[in-house]
């Protein structure tokens, strides 16, 4: 006989499954709860663009170089190694500028777009909001993305699966209880752990401020779910 048993609890976001399954070999109780946890993030991922057009190619690369030689001097000026904050080149791509024709009813070549992506890594969230002011002033003209995350992920979701697990076996002999049987050993186990934080996304071009960008890290929601199957006698 297969029963499935579905509730809910309100608080600390668990959202348990329980399913009862009986055959003549192999007795069981299964338990799913899904968890989560907010915390602190402590790293930023800004992404930056250079974007160049030239009626050669040769020029708008070359434009481009300039430009991105004089940001990542920048950019290099505000990150702290130690700290293990990092400028790396993500994307470089040179392509041509086709536009339509209503004369010629067709596409025609207009010049040449030379595109470089940086991406910067760095710990201090505070310095976020100059370092995309400073990026601009420098000749970034487009702000790609602003990702916010936890170095320590592995640490923070271990003690929501923790939790998760403490609940999933506390439910399980509940259940147990009210189906007349007995809980025993475990039989399998997993676990899923990860983050769930929007990225900050959007176009800034250059402009004149007087204030700094304000940026706000918020927190970051880590989502923790643990699956246990049971015996039961």
């Amino acid at each position: 006989m297969n029963r499935t048993i579905a509730f809910m609890l309100m608080g600390l976001f668990l959202l348990p499954v329980a399913a009862f399954a009986k055959s003549p070999a192999d007795d069981t109780l299964s338990i799913s709860i899904s968890q989560s946890g907010f915390f602190p993030p402590d790293t930023a991922e800004v992404g930056l663009t250079v974007e160049t057009t030239q009626k050669s190619a040769d020029k708008a690369a070359v434009e481009n170089a300039r430009i991105s030689q004089k940001l990542l001097g920048t950019l290099k000026s505000l990150i702290i190694r130690k700290a293990g904050d990092y400028v790396s080149t993500s994307v470089y791509s040179l392509q041509p500028v086709f536009e339509w024709d209503t004369t010629q009813k067709k596409s025609v070549l207009t010049g040449y777009m030379a595109t470089n992506e940086i991406m910067v890594k760095l710990h201090k969230l505070n310095q976020v909001g100059r370092l995309i002011d400073e990026a601009i002033a420098a000749g970034a003209n487009r702000v790609e993305s602003i990702n916010f995350s936890i170095k320590h992920e592995t640490k923070d979701c271990g003690q929501i699966i923790a939790a998760a697990g403490e609940k999933a076996r506390a439910e399980a002999q509940a259940l147990a209880l009210s189906l007349g049987v007995k809980l025993g050993r475990v039989k399998s186990a997993s676990t899923s752990c990860g983050a769930s934080q929007p990225a900050f996304r959007g176009e800034m071009m250059l402009a004149a401020k007087k204030t700094q960008t304000p940026i706000e890290a918020g927190q970051t929601r880590l989502n923790a779910s643990v699956d246990i199957t049971f015996h039961i006698k």
